[in-house]
């Protein structure tokens, strides 16, 4: 059986062999597939080529045609048609029952492979163009209709890893959230009564789908979150709302000034981050009218998408009756002026040139009286191209308000098209927002609306554990976090922390489904070479140089120099570009000095993005770059290398590295105890600590005293600061939060310059006072660093050492020269106090500074005080570099001082 698919890149399989065969030939055999009728040769022969001698290329291709074993039109037939041909979206539409197990899902949602009728958009005459523009979009509302249904038939059965299966590759793929289609809480049983999809005259109507899915067609109760971009998320009483003061107020002084000018809005951050939904809350908020563009790649496709939203509203509805064709020509067509439904009509069914149905479409839109946005999906991948025709659609004067919001995963310097609207636009018309990692604040205060997810008799300060807790395995990500609770779900929060500290698996701890398959989603559409590349890099922890990536093996890199490997995976932001060391100056968290740049280094942009990769690689391949990556760092970082071989099994190496390490540091170092004794099995059994499991450490005591919970002030919160692989973020009343974002690597050292107040200068001595509490701490010992890792340590320039308090009890030891005072007396999940004292011997103290180490790391700190004068908890937010005054007066795009 011959066989077309559609469903991604265009290509032809026979009895389920691909048949090779060119682009022209896979074009006319899906051109014949989906018109079903006969066509004459010279029609198909001008669509294909559109040159002198098409006709000549026909004949040419049909040869090749037979030639690859396929013998489907004779010499001698004029009108050229196929029989007995199957495609992937009937075998797609039949393959969905309501007995599939989770493999069965993942095999029906495979036959996904990316946007239909893929590898066909460049060939042939235009007019060919424009089809293949119409069938893939006719396509692409088709597959998300039929996700829609599915979706809905598994969330009123209770089935959440298939909804989230389900959103998963919708979301990777470009498609609309399936959620979304369930309207007012029902899925419309027949869709050939769905608004603006089969109801369209002179359009045929669409099969009823739901029969030959296995599909109860019956209503569907939309328990979906209240949170658009999670997918994950479980169902829940009522909407889950992490609140962002700063983003959102910021969101409403946009809409208000579009009452003056047309605005255009960027909110950029990673896959997950709420992007979404905090455009679509506020615009919901101030009663605008949202038309959701899902594609961003055609301006044909955003057209038919506009004109298709529009047809599906109440007042734009089409007419009864159908509208004329080019047989039945109008009468009167002065006294006849078409509506606006007719001429959307004629942009979906009788598309003219691309400048007619914009202006067509630009001037249904300025007739509607209300407040109207047009939120882009996925604009990191708009052409630049698309800007002249955003551009006219935002500027043809309008009855009401008028807002573009482009939702981009990359800041809008990596996207073109944001990029080319805010220049043309302008600062006083345009606002930038990167949506921030969660807070804990946020997170703690949205669970406790959830009972469901908590201990009814915990206090707050076991909920404010459980936010710390979750926001470092998710990264401060929505989508992790939600995905997290509900594998945790309903185990309370005390049993997960007392596993963990008895060195067992927290609940939850790996990597969620539903996030790996959006990774996965991802990752497919990567070229196979750069796929292969990043796999084999995936296998390092931590960051790594261009010497590193070097070193590979040609065949790891997939035969790509290293020079462009690095430089297509930062173009994909598959890979970051760690930034230098530097301290950050207190309270703003803005560069404290000019950060010294050595070497380049990278790192993934995120844990989750490694994870997913490396299981894509075979564990034999995995185990073979372990050990190359092993010897490659013997000489420079031993320790590494150690827990490289462990890895690989490879022991008769492994005292040799251990001798290495144990060289490397220095006398009385706390890490020479993780060659010995407990920790030493860590290296038999890496996998003992998970990279995205947070490990807590062994102590789980009670405080000896009991310590009040600091006081609050009137200070907001503020977005989250990414400096050296941790989140600095104030809390509401005047908290310091400070987390590391689960990168699984040798832990950088976060630095924090915080001026003295005037009193202590030239005195003697310096007394620090601190109120803090720990949550998450894992050193990251089996990784093998060159210097022990804290949660927290105090310093003065010029005093006698520094204070560091650890969880564990070890002596005394120096770092660098200096003498580091332990004070051990560090328990988890309650607020502790510490006093510290830094005698100056004479010198003069300037500042304090506060550092930070750790692979995983949760804390807070909710009072500090300098020889009795406060500096925590804040009395207001601090000012941040960027993100305070008008947008004349900075002179450039406003910003929201977010990073992630």
């Amino acid at each position: 059986m011959l066989t077309v698919h559609l469903l991604g890149h265009a290509h032809v399989t026979y009895n389920n062999r691909p048949v090779p065969l060119s682009a022209k030939a896979v074009a006319l055999i899906t051109y014949l597939t989906i018109e079903k009728l006969p066509q004459h040769r010279e029609r198909l022969a001008d669509l294909l080529w559109n040159t002198p001698e098409a006709r000549k290329n026909l004949r040419v291709e049909l040869a090749r045609i037979r030639s690859a074993g396929l013998n489907l039109f004779p010499l001698s037939r004029q009108l050229l048609y196929l029989e007995n041909v199957e495609t992937d979206l009937n075998g797609w539409l039949m393959g969905l029952g309501t007995d599939l197990d989770q493999a069965g899902l993942a095999q029906w949602l495979s036959t996904l492979r990316g946007v239909p009728l893929s590898g066909l958009e460049d060939l042939g005459s235009p007019a060919f163009q424009e089809w293949i523009d119409h069938q893939r979009w006719v396509l692409t509302e088709q597959t998300e209709e039929v996700l829609g249904r599915a979706y809905g038939r598994f969330q009123r059965s209770g089935k959440v890893w298939a909804t989230r299966a389900i959103a998963a590759r919708a979301e990777a793929l470009g498609f609309v959230h399936p959620g979304e289609l369930l309207e007012d809480g029902e899925l419309d049983a027949d869709l050939s009564t769905r608004p603006g999809r089969t109801g369209v005259p002179g359009e045929m109507p669409e099969p009823d789908l739901a029969s030959g899915m296995g599909l109860d067609p019956g209503p569907d109760t939309a328990q979906g979150l209240a949170f658009a971009q999670s997918p994950t998320a479980p169902a829940l009483e009522g909407p889950l709302h992490f609140s962002a003061p700063d983003r959102e107020a910021a969101l409403r002084l946009s809409m208000e000034r579009a009452a003056q000018a047309p605005q255009v809005v960027v909110l950029h951050g990673p896959t997950g981050s709420g992007k979404s939904y905090g455009a679509e809350r506020a615009l919901a908020d101030q009663q605008w009218l949202t038309l959701r563009v899902s594609n961003s790649r055609a301006g044909r496709l955003i057209l038919a998408t506009l004109a298709q939203s529009l047809l599906a509203l109440p007042f734009l509805a089409p007419p009864d009756s159908a509208a004329p064709t080019d047989a039945e020509p109008e009468t009167g067509a002065e006294s006849h002026t078409p509506s606006g439904a007719q001429t959307l009509q004629s942009v979906l069914l009788r598309p003219g040139s691309l400048e007619e149905d914009v202006v067509k479409v630009a001037t249904v839109l300025a007739t509607l009286p209300q407040p109207l946005a047009i939120v882009l999906d996925h604009a990191h991948n708009g052409p630049v191209e698309l800007a002249s025709l955003l551009e006219f659609m935002l500027n043809v004067p309008a009855a009401g308000p008028r807002a573009l919001v482009m939702l981009s995963r990359t800041p809008p310097s990596q996207a073109p098209l944001c990029r080319a609207l805010l220049r043309r636009f302008g600062a006083a018309q345009s606002l930038v927002l990167e949506v921030t990692p969660l807070s804990p604040g946020s997170v703690a205060q949205a669970l406790r609306t959830r009972e469901v997810w908590r201990d009814p008799g915990a206090a707050d300060t076991d909920l404010h554990a459980q936010a710390a807790v979750l926001l470092q395995r998710s990264g401060g990500n929505p989508q992790h976090l939600l995905a997290l609770l509900e594998q945790a779900a309903p185990a309370p929060f005390e049993q997960a922390l007392t596993a963990s500290a008895a060195g067992e698996h927290i609940p939850g701890s790996r990597l969620p489904s539903a996030m790996r398959d959006t990774y996965l989603g991802e990752i497919d559409g990567w070229s196979a070479p750069l796929r292969e590349a990043l796999g084999s890099l995936s296998v390092i922890q931590g960051d790594f140089s261009f010497t590193l990536v070097g070193s590979l093996p040609d065949a790891a890199r997939a035969g790509l120099p290293p020079a462009a490997l690095l430089r297509e995976a930062l173009e994909r932001h598959a890979l970051v570009e760690a930034g230098p060391p530097g301290a950050l100056a207190w309270p703003g968290f803005g560069p404290a000095d000019a950060a010294s740049r050595g070497e380049p280094t990278y790192r993934f942009r995120s844990e989750g993005l490694r994870v997913a990769l490396s299981g894509t690689l075979p564990q034999s391949e995995r185990q073979a770059l372990r050990l190359h990556l092993a010897g490659a760092l013997e000489a420079t970082q031993p320790g590494l290398a150690l827990y490289y071989v462990a890895r690989a099994d490879a022991e008769q190496n492994a005292e040799r590295l251990r001798r290495a390490y144990r060289a490397r540091l220095p006398a009385g170092s706390p890490l020479l105890r993780s060659l010995s004794g407990k920790v030493q099995a860590a290296h038999a059994t890496p996998g003992a600590a998970h990279p995205l499991s947070a490990p807590v450490s062994s102590l789980l005591a009670p405080p000896r005293s009991p310590v009040t919970e600091p006081r609050r002030t009137q200070a907001g919160a503020s977005a989250a600061v990414s400096s050296q692989g941790y989140l600095l973020a104030w809390e509401q009343g005047g908290w310091l939060s400070i987390l590391s974002q689960g990168r699984y690597g040798h832990p950088h050292t976060l630095q924090v310059h915080l001026p003295l107040p005037a009193g202590p200068r030239g005195t003697t001595a310096v007394t620090v006072r601190i109120v803090w509490r720990l949550d998450v701490f894992h050193g990251g010992h089996e990784l093998g660093p060159l210097q022990p890792s804290f949660p927290l340590r105090f310093c003065v320039p010029g005093a006698d050492g520094a204070c560091v308090l650890m969880p564990d009890a070890v002596t005394d030891y120096t770092e660098e020269g200096q003498r580091q005072q332990v004070h051990s007396g560090v328990t988890l999940g309650a607020w502790m106090q510490h006093e510290l004292t830094f005698n100056l011997s004479g010198q003069v103290a300037e500042r304090l500074e506060l550092h930070v180490r750790a692979l995983d790391l949760a804390l807070t700190i909710g009072e500090l005080s300098v020889n009795d004068r406060p500096l925590l908890p804040l009395a207001a937010g601090p000012e941040r570099p960027g993100a305070v005054g008008t947008r004349k007066a900075r002179g450039g795009v406003q910003t929201t001082p977010v990073h992630s």
